[in-house]
Parts: C-alpha cells; structure tokens; sequence
C-alpha cells in the first residue's frame, strides 16, 4: 500500500510539475490562449448540439478543420502546407485531439521535405507541447505522444511515454500493438511478447507485430478471431501504427 502511494505521488508530481521548466516551454512553444478555446477534445459536452453549434463543437470544426482527407494526408487534395495550418487551427481549439496530433506527426514525418519553413511554434514538437500542458494526464495524449517520438527515432522518450500511458489507464488493443513494435526495436523481445499477446487478443489482425517476433525466434502470438478491420486501423506508418482513435 505504502508502495502504490509513493508511487502515485511520484505520477502527479511528474504531471503537476511548474516552474521554470514550464514557462521555458510555453516561451518557446506558445501559451494555449485561443480567441476559440481552448476546449478538452475528451469531453462529451464539446460533441452536444446547442444552439451556438446545431452539430456540436467539434464536428464544427472536423467538419471544416479535420475532414477525412485531411487526417489520411491526401496530399493530392490538399497540399502539406494547407494541411499543417488545418491542423495547427483544430489543435488551437482542443490541444488534446489525439487524431489530429497523429496526423500533424505524420504529416511531418512522410511529407517534411514539401513543408515550406515554419516557425518552431508552428511544429509537431511544439503541438504536443501545448496539449501536454493542456491535459498532462490524457492517456490517449501520451500514446500518441509516444507513436511521435517512435517515429523520430527516440525509443528511450517513446518508452516512458507509453509507460506513462499505461500507469494513466490506457489499455486499448491498438496501444499494446503499437507497445509491442517499440520493445521490438529495443530489443526487449520476452516483454515485446507479452504486449503482443495482449494486442491480438484484443482483435488486433496486423501481422507486422508477429513476424518481427517470429523472425526473432520467439512465438507467434495466436491470431484473433475474425473480424471486420476499420479504414482507421489500416493507417500506415513506418512503426505500422494503428490509429489511436480506433476503439479497438
């Protein structure tokens, strides 16, 4: 018991923290002051019609802001600059909306090179940023807090960012994938397994998460059962992630 409390007082003291690390952030990255917001993406009454917004705050502004195309990256409808302005406008109203996080993150990732120079306010980094100090105990923030430093290349950032994850209650399907694929390039393979086995039988049904572990020696987690697979859970990217809004 003694235990379980230390250690969540050593979670909110690492999610509370300020001082001047904070205001060095909010310096380099901008305050989360919106003329429109800021609004918690998580929080059902943003999705209630009313008078002011007949469909709901937030599909007033994906309606807009975050359409379909926007968040897949067809850069063939939208170029990468309009996209990144699209998403920097949705993120000033809810700094926490994971999928158009991802999509910033992606964007940045595939399409970099098309991006015309920007100030660093206006990056990923500095995004998430912002939606940390918004919402530093989000769950879903921190996954895909971790799928961007994974795609960067910082596995040990990415690490403790899923382990964050996990101590704040995240246990989707498409979380303990995405773990998985980052113990693999850790070369953790017994805990990789472990997480791998929890994302399959969840439902899970990409095999990329299985043949590393198969090509490493180690079983192959049992396949799932079945199932119908949403557009969302498709999503490509060099970790393969699977889309954190997908509810699997």
């Amino acid at each position: 018991m003694r235990r379980e409390t230390i250690g969540k007082g050593l979670l909110l003291l690492a999610l509370s923290f300020s001082g001047p690390i904070a205001h060095a952030a909010e310096f380099d990255c901008g305050s989360l002051d919106s003329t429109l917001g800021p609004f918690d993406y998580n929080d059902p009454a943003q999705r209630v019609p009313n008078g002011e917004n007949p469909m709901g705050m937030v599909k007033r502004v994906e309606n807009v802001h975050f359409q379909p195309d926007m968040m897949y990256l067809n850069i063939k409808r939208f170029f990468p600059d309009r996209l990144r302005s699209e998403f920097l406008y949705t993120l000033g109203i809810f700094p926490n909306h994971r999928l158009a996080l991802n999509s910033f993150s992606r964007l940045e990732h595939l399409y970099g090179k098309q991006l015309s120079p920007a100030p660093k306010r206006q990056t990923a980094d500095c995004a998430f940023d912002r939606a940390i100090r918004f919402r530093p105990e989000d769950k879903s923030l921190r996954f895909v807090y971790g799928l961007h430093l994974h795609q960067a290349g910082k596995l040990r950032d990415a690490l403790k960012e899923y382990e964050l994850a996990e101590s704040l209650g995240e246990d989707s399907g498409n979380f303990y994938y995405n773990y998985g694929l980052l113990l693999t390039d850790l070369k953790n393979w017994d805990l990789a397994q472990k997480y791998a086995e929890k994302a399959y039988a969840s439902g899970i049904s990409l095999p990329g998460l299985a043949n590393k572990l198969q090509r490493s020696g180690h079983p192959r987690p049992p396949s799932p059962p079945a199932s119908p697979v949403s557009p969302a859970a498709e999503t490509p990217s060099r970790t393969e992630e699977i889309d954190p809004g997908s509810s699997k």
